[in-house]
């Protein structure tokens, strides 16, 4: 049976349901998610002390934003491997995970490359 697709208030309210839902299970199981966490309150609470221009506040955002994004869809890729190969490892599975937390690395330097420029130049 197909999912309902409608545009229905209930069908909205399970959609964000479902989204804050994978959220709780991402900072849960997730150890890193509380290093993002961390790092996201820090550079919060570093705008508003320092009190930054509104084009420093999006690039921090845009930077948080980033981490985030990257940080929820290499735990997606790491959970389809893990189930893909019956959590046995696999010489393509390494490849395809360590290839998604390369991608996390990334946004996470740029994240600090923007830090860096916003709070120290």
């Amino acid at each position: 049976m197909e999912p309902d697709k409608t545009m229905s208030v209930n069908s909205r309210k399970n959609s964000f349901s479902h989204a804050f839902s994978g959220l709780s299970q991402l900072f849960k199981q997730e150890p890193n998610a509380k290093i993002h966490a961390l790092a996201t309150i820090v550079a919060i609470v570093a705008g508003i002390v320092r009190h930054i221009s509104s084009m420093q506040w999006a690039a921090i955002v845009l930077a948080i934003g980033l981490v985030w994004i990257t940080e929820a869809m290499n735990t997606c890729i790491e959970k389809l491997c893990n189930l893909w190969c019956d959590n046995k490892w696999h010489p393509e599975i390494k490849v395809i995970k360590d290839i998604a937390a390369g991608a996390v690395l990334i946004a996470a330097l740029v994240s600090v490359a923007i830090a860096i420029s916003v709070f120290f130049l």
